[in-house]
């Protein structure tokens, strides 16, 4: 069983704790027989309103873990509560709107549709809630301002955006539906400085509104911009380090 590592927000009570994994494994089994331990028997818990970066070696099981945490996969053994439900629980119907509800997804590769508009783009979520389109153009334009966005896009396609123009529409899409966990994978792998820069600046207004991050990244100076650095190997969580503002992106000249 891996270590169990718990938040350390002062006076946490149960119902304050948005994430809780209980020795989570995920095994794949290879055509040849043999069995790969992505997760390795994780326990952790995540608080509401924490800003958490995850680290470790390429193949360690960062990703994995993140989408366990998304509910994008069940785990092989062990359980998932979100906001103190037993996820594992949950049809996969019921899996799909509770994701829909509760979790917003940004991803390296940015993941828009590039034959929508950005409007089309960011509604998606809504249109699958069964939102009313003049209630989700405005929901579109909210959360468009929130992220620093231009008006101006809604109407563009996202090849006729930036990098870092693209990777802010897809957290508008995140965050459109108000989900209460926000999940990042590499979120500025493909931005240079200046980019990254802005992204990061979004993610920490997102965590000060009291949205719970949880990103995972390869890069020191954006894990350093968390409140909390978790670190990941051969599938467990081995420990976790105080983040140095001083050494983040924000602080990079």
């Amino acid at each position: 069983m891996g270590l169990v590592v718990e938040s350390r927000l002062d006076n946490m009570e149960v119902k304050d704790v948005a994430i809780k994994l209980v020795d989570v494994y995920k095994i794949y089994r290879m055509g040849d027989g043999l069995e790969f331990r992505a997760l390795n028997g994780i326990s952790l818990e995540i608080g509401r309103g924490e800003y958490v970066a995850i680290m470790g070696p390429s193949g360690h099981g960062k990703t994995t873990l993140l989408n366990m945490i998304g509910l994008l996969d069940r785990p092989t053994r062990g359980k998932v509560f979100i906001d103190g439900v037993d996820t594992s629980k949950l049809d996969d119907e019921e899996l799909s709107r509770f994701r829909n509800e509760k979790l917003g997804f940004v991803f390296q590769q940015y993941n828009l549709i590039n034959r929508m508009t950005v409007l089309e783009n960011i509604e998606l979520p809504l249109v699958i809630r069964g939102i009313p389109r003049s209630e989700r153009v405005r929901m579109v334009i909210d959360a468009l301002e929130k992220i620093g966005g231009d008006r101006s896009w809604l109407y563009k396609r996202p090849t006729q955006l930036s990098g870092g123009q693209q990777q802010r529409v897809a957290i508008a899409r995140a965050i459109v539906g108000d989900p209460d966990i926000i999940l990042a994978d590499e979120p500025t792998g493909n931005l240079d400085t200046a980019s990254s820069r802005v992204i990061m600046e979004t993610f920490q207004r997102l965590n000060e509104m009291g949205k719970t991050i949880v990103m995972v990244t390869h890069a020191h100076d954006i894990a350093n911009c968390a409140n909390r650095i978790l670190l990941i190997r051969d599938g467990v969580i081995k420990g976790e380090i105080k983040p140095d503002r001083s050494k983040s992106i924000f602080n990079i000249v």
